[in-house]
């Protein structure tokens, strides 16, 4: 093994290297095999018994499960070629196989150290909860359709004027559970990818939505004032965020004709504007301010749905920023400045 000169940066690190609440260990290649130099308490308390020293251990052979064996060949052999690693790996503990976050940050030609954060209680967290939003989402779905088709079935036998309403609010407002269950579902999509942002025709996508919405909503007005194009810095989730503002803009509109105009247009050399503007009845002032930031969430404040919600976040992602605005003659004006992704020529 190679011995370094000890210095008071050494011992500095060395104290920190120890008092770690994450699993650290230095390994050195050995004839391609990741030997261990020493470890940290925490990796002897979690991958030993918690007396024994580790250093001169084959930390593949103290570790790594039979099936996982190719896979950690792979990082050492990226580790021989002076490469990090980073992955979600399964590694045998004291107490069973159990996820890790990887990470190791070569230092010298075969020489590195190794990071391994125990993740197991959070992806068994997550993976219950995703079985938990399926079945409630298909559950909930079935039993939509249920109260929709008898809803419907009361509205049309029904003699009774006020029968007939309450049936009609019934049908609506099992539709609107059901919208909340597929927006819910676009939400946990939308947020467990990793925006990759790259240069977006913004005017291309309000084009195809402002189609959508014309066929969906043929008795609302929808205009439109953009440019030929417009690039701004997004991904594949813009398109959510237009229709989620042009829906909310007309679904929620009380308007004989409910009009909406989308306008995009540069601001100046670095930010482009998304404008949607709505003749409907205003969002209210506690529900701008949850959305935008202004004020907390409570149990009286949170909003009526996850359209706006979804906007927000969204923005978030790209790093733009969100405004709502009810001006004193009346509808809503939704404000989203984004940086424009400029092509070299």
């Amino acid at each position: 093994m190679t011995t370094y000169p000890r210095t008071e940066s050494t011992n500095r690190f060395e104290r920190l290297f120890n008092e770690l609440n994450e699993a650290v260990v230095e390994f050195e290649l050995v004839d391609g095999d990741p030997m261990i130099v020493q470890a940290n308490a925490t990796f002897v308390d979690t991958f030993g018994d918690g007396t024994e020293s580790l250093g001169g251990s084959s930390l593949n052979d103290l570790i790594v499960p039979t099936d996982r064996r190719e896979e950690a060949e792979q990082f050492d052999e990226q580790t021989a070629a002076g490469e990090s690693n980073a992955a979600v790996v399964e590694r045998v503990t004291a107490n069973g196989r159990r996820q890790f976050v990887y990470r190791s940050v070569t230092i010298d030609q075969g020489h590195a150290f190794a990071v391994y954060t125990d993740v197991t209680a959070e992806l068994r967290r997550e993976r219950h909860l995703d079985v938990l939003q399926r079945v409630l989402r298909h559950n909930l779905r079935n039993d939509v359709n249920v109260i929709v088709g008898k809803a419907e079935e009361i509205t049309t036998l029904a003699d009774n004027k006020e029968i007939q309403t309450a049936a009609r609010t019934i049908r609506e407002t099992a539709n609107g559970l059901a919208r909340l269950s597929e927006e819910a579902k676009t939400v946990q999509r939308v947020l467990g990818e990793s925006p990759t942002l790259e240069p977006t025709d913004i005017t291309a996508i309000i084009d195809r939505v402002v189609t959508a919405c014309n066929k969906e909503f043929p008795a609302a007005a929808i205009t439109t004032d953009c440019p030929t194009a417009l690039l701004v810095a997004a991904d594949a989730s813009l398109r959510i965020l237009v229709e989620s503002l042009i829906d909310n803009a007309i679904r929620h509109n009380t308007a004989a004709t409910p009009a909406v105009t989308v306008t995009a247009h540069v601001v100046d050399d670095v930010t482009a504007e998304l404008l949607i503007d709505d003749n409907g009845p205003g969002i209210p002032a506690t529900e701008r301010e949850v959305v935008t930031g202004d004020q907390d969430i409570t149990p009286l404040h949170h909003g009526s749905g996850l359209g706006l919600w979804l906007v927000r976040w969204i923005t978030d992602r790209y790093g733009a920023d969100l405004s709502i605005e009810t001006p004193d003659s009346g509808g809503t004006t939704v404000r989203i400045a984004f940086d424009r992704a400029l092509v070299s020529a």
